[in-house]
């Protein structure tokens, strides 16, 4: 059945082609209405010589210089239907054999005619690999060189750079972005996130304008609202980081993702118990060594969940990329290796412990505390 259809397209597309090429050797003579004038002009100067407005020999030699242009004006149109049903059928015979005797022996040779289909729902859920993503951002970065005026090109590229661990660059973009399409609560807030992720979760003097510029467009920003309670928390201001999350609770819908960080913070800051947040950002608080009630953990605790997963992996694979040239750092083997385990990548991290052994060794007490979590964890490698 679609060989069939595909049989029909082709000979539509033919169709196309050569029709309008048939209609052009039957058309109309395009010189017709200056033949027609000429024609007219003869009888013209026979009126006016009959009517004795024009001399015998006057008249003689007007109708000579029209009877000419006449004559010239008949000629053309005849040579140029002979070349355009010339061309017409050289066309034609190259649209009906060229064509098929090019598209058949190229489908042949790259085509797949027996490839089974694949279902909507596997290409749905298949992931683009990462060079794909790398290769995109590459066309981006070069866009923007080229045209730097394109705000929405730096808006697109921002949050690659931030979840890759270039943070400097993250900030950039995003303050272009702001600069070129205009202020908004979102562009605000993501700024200042940026600013604040980079300065290791502590809520900076400018990452603070930031986010209370974004609550002066957009009072119910929550993320805006959240950072400035945990940088007034930082500050030692205590009531007023009381007050933004309460406020923060008190107006969040029932099942919001944010409500139990909120919850938790107000309890730490009232002195009461609270259960720690979900494991999902250990790998990023153990990165700075800050513990999982760090600021960055809090701050990492608080984005949409998957948004912290993209920034979770993009500082694994960081701390993965530095232990490469710094493969003695025995802390950060057992981050990576810990970070691997919970991110269900039991591979990466058999071939982080393979890593640890050959960086470490004749460092005795170091392999051995990479030996007990390689245990600890039910590690080989």
């Amino acid at each position: 059945m679609i060989w069939l259809i595909f049989a029909l397209l082709t000979g539509a597309a033919v169709m196309a082609v050569l029709l309008p090429l048939a209609a052009r050797g039957e058309a109309k003579d395009a010189n017709a209405a200056d033949i027609a004038f000429f024609e007219e002009q003869i009888a013209e100067i026979e009126r006016e010589r009959a009517e004795g407005r024009l001399d015998a020999a006057e008249a003689e030699a007007a109708k000579t210089e029209a009877a000419r242009r006449l004559l010239r004006a008949e000629a053309a149109p005849k040579a140029a239907a002979r070349g355009s049903r010339k061309a017409a059928l050289v066309a034609a015979l190259s649209a009906i054999v060229v064509i098929p005797l090019v598209a058949v022996p190229l489908y042949l040779k790259l085509g797949r005619s027996n490839a089974p289909d694949m279902p909507l729902t596997a290409r749905l859920e298949a992931a683009p690999e990462r060079n794909d993503l790398s290769g995109a951002v590459a066309r981006i970065e070069q866009h923007l060189r080229e045209h730097p005026e394109d705000g929405r090109g730096f808006e697109v590229v921002a949050p690659y750079y931030l979840r890759a661990g270039r943070g400097e660059e993250a900030i950039d973009a995003y303050a272009k972005a702001l600069t070129l399409l205009g202020p908004t609560a979102e562009r605000h807030a993501n700024l200042g996130q940026a600013r604040m992720i980079v300065a290791e979760g502590k809520v900076t003097a400018e990452a603070k304008k930031d986010f209370e510029a974004a609550l002066a467009l957009d009072p119910a920003n929550v993320m805006a609202a959240y950072y400035l309670g945990l940088g007034a928390e930082q500050a030692g201001e205590k009531d007023k980081a009381i007050e933004i999350f309460a406020r923060l609770e008190a107006d969040a819908p029932a099942g919001a993702a944010y409500l139990r960080s909120v919850r938790q913070r107000l309890a730490e800051l009232r002195g009461e118990s609270a259960s720690r947040p979900p494991f999902a950002s250990a790998p990023a608080e153990q990165e700075t060594a800050q513990g999982p009630s760090s600021a960055q953990g809090k701050a990492i605790a608080a984005m949409p969940a998957d948004e912290r997963a993209a920034m979770i992996r993009g500082m694994v694979e960081k701390l993965a990329a530095r232990l490469e040239s710094k493969g003695d750092d025995v802390e950060g083997w057992l981050r990576l290796i810990r970070a691997y385990s919970v991110l269900a990548e039991p591979e990466k991290a058999k071939k982080a412990v393979a890593d640890a052994r050959k960086a470490l060794v004749g460092k005795e007490t170091e392999a051995a505390r990479v030996e007990a979590l390689a245990k600890e964890l039910n590690i080989g490698g």
